[in-house]
């Protein structure tokens, strides 16, 4: 691939996100991602051979490194305040909630929006959603928890905060869903003390 080419794919990539984040993938037309992308749109259908294809791709593009994000600051916020870094996390979501035109998860929002459990970019939105639920069980093992039920309710804590804050536009899910995991692990561990 050459510079130029793998320019444009990631010119195409990036108005896709930023389009599709701020006003849905179905009221997104490829005209526009194109314009946005300064191309035309039969260079957008030389790159990706549909609409659909483009939208997965975007969002594939987006998930190791949003993954990656949240580690990083939940591991910087736990450092930082000596929390437990599973419940670090929701500071980390409540400040992206918090943050200029944050609509929620972007992979949440496809799922929910598309509902095609077929679509590629369907694909993309459970890939991630799963490699979340997995960064939610390995900050929880690093601390000692290791219960695959309890990952389980706190990545539905973190899927809510994200969904509810988005929606709302209220940043302080995020808190809500803290405290309710908090209340979740302080469970387990009297249920362990116990045995």
């Amino acid at each position: 691939m050459t510079p130029r080419t793998r320019l444009t794919r990631q010119a195409l990539l990036d108005a896709t996100a930023e389009l599709t984040y701020l006003r849905g993938i179905t009221a997104t037309g490829v005209d526009l991602i194109a314009k946005r992308a300064g191309v035309t749109k039969r260079t957008l259908y030389q790159h990706f051979a549909s609409k659909d294809e483009l939208v997965a791709a975007s969002l594939a593009a987006r998930d190791e490194v949003g993954l990656a994000l949240l580690r990083s600051g939940a591991h910087a916020r736990a450092e930082r305040t000596g929390q437990l870094p599973g419940l670090a996390l929701f500071d980390v979501i409540e400040r992206f909630l918090a943050g200029p035109g944050a609509a929620g998860c972007a992979f949440l929002n496809a799922g929910l929006e598309l509902g095609d459990r077929d679509h590629p970019a369907g694909h993309a939105s459970r890939r991630h959603l799963a490699g979340r639920e997995a960064l939610v069980a390995e900050l929880l093992l690093e601390s000692g928890l290791d219960d695959a039920e309890l990952a389980a309710g706190v990545a539905l804590l973190v899927d809510g905060a994200f969904a509810v804050g988005g929606a709302r536009r209220d940043p302080a899910a995020a808190a809500r869903a803290k405290r309710a995991a908090s209340t979740l692990i302080e469970h387990h561990r009297a249920a362990d003390r116990q045995f």
